[in-house]
């Protein structure tokens, strides 16, 4: 298998892009911050899973798939993604805290200026300073957790088929069970999304043998697909069949993202690699462009939603191309690695 594969970059570039469209919505006349928009609601259905879906296929790639790699063990595994994700999670919550405190009169939910609710703002979903890091505690469990099923399983000698085969039955059901799953490090959202991680992970091992049957570039197949989404979509909206819509998609993206590698489209080329800073930093954006600029300049809404969505890829974007060359400043370097980002030095 190819050391890089350009399709999952394009979808990480779609999902990066369809996240910050998502947050850009917050001015839009309806009190709800755009969530009962039509639009909105059909991306919602699948922006969120479609992150989870790219997550479990690159953490089998990376780690199974890769030649150049060695597979890691779980404490390895574990410290790897404790600087990737958790690190970048804590600095950038340490050092948002006071000024997100001090701008309770422009953000739509205040943050006390206290100790516990510093503290609650690390563990809990409904105290996050920056609201969208969910993501980054819920794909942290599910990351570890799922690499230590499957290393565990391989230890085991269990057939690779029958270990995904079971890994995904788990999450199926995890939904359905009596359980009470609360907002401690986002664990609701690990049960609602993790079955779109382990479809990736099991795409990313057997995608050879699935590749044979599904025809992902043919344009007959997208609008299939697309129209399979689309109607999944009013069919199953707020019934636990959505995961159906999210499923197509997530496959209407693949479609996407391998056509556009198959007839060498390049137009998002210049922000791979740049996702997740975009997704580190674009909150910042939005918020400077809708609630503080909205308290500035009366402007129509859909105003505020084009400087949030140009702003909130461009200006992460900049942050990373900086980053990216100037690989031999100390400074740079350790600003790299507070956000989780990494690149070899020059020789």
């Amino acid at each position: 298998m190819k050391q890089f594969i350009k399709f999952i970059a394009y979808l990480q570039v779609i999902g990066i892009i369809l996240v910050v469209l998502g947050h850009s919505f917050h001015e839009y006349p309806d009190g709800e911050m755009g969530k009962t928009m039509l639009l909105y609601r059909m991306l919602y259905s699948f922006r969120m899973p479609l992150f989870m879906f790219v997550s479990g296929f690159l953490m089998v790639f990376t780690t199974r798939l890769r030649a150049s790699s060695e597979r890691p063990g779980v404490a390895d595994f574990l410290k790897l993604k404790l600087r990737r994700l958790l690190l970048p999670f804590a600095v950038l919550t340490l050092v948002t805290f006071i000024p997100r405190a001090a701008m309770s009169g422009f953000a739509d939910d205040s943050i006390e200026l206290s100790l516990n609710s510093l503290c609650r703002s690390f563990f809990y979903a409904d105290s996050l300073v920056i609201p969208f890091f969910w993501f980054l505690q819920a794909s942290f469990i599910l990351l570890v957790l799922n690499y230590t099923i499957i290393t565990l399983g391989e230890k085991a000698r269990v057939g690779n088929a029958a270990l995904y085969l079971l890994i995904v039955l788990l999450f199926i059901i995890l939904p359905f069970l009596p359980l009470e799953y609360g907002l401690f490090f986002s664990v609701n959202e690990v049960v609602r999304l993790g079955l779109y991680f382990v479809l990736g992970a099991a795409y990313s091992r057997f995608a050879v043998t699935i590749d044979r049957f599904i025809p992902w570039t043919s344009p007959m197949f997208l609008a299939a697909v697309a129209a399979i989404w689309a109607a999944l979509f009013f069919l199953t909206e707020g019934t636990p069949w959505i995961r159906f819509c999210s499923v197509a998609g997530i496959a209407m993206c693949v479609s996407v993202a391998k056509l556009m590698e198959r007839h060498g489209v390049t137009i998002l080329d210049h922000l791979i690699g740049a996702n997740y800073m975009i997704f580190l930093l674009s909150w910042y954006c939005n918020v400077a462009t809708q609630q503080v600029l909205h308290h500035l300049i009366q402007l129509p809404w859909w105003c505020y939603t084009l400087l949030s969505l140009v702003s909130g890829i461009y200006i992460p974007w900049l942050g990373y191309r900086y980053l990216q060359s100037h690989p031999d400043s100390r400074w740079v370097r350790v600003t790299a690695l507070l956000l989780g980002q990494s690149f070899k030095k020059r020789r």
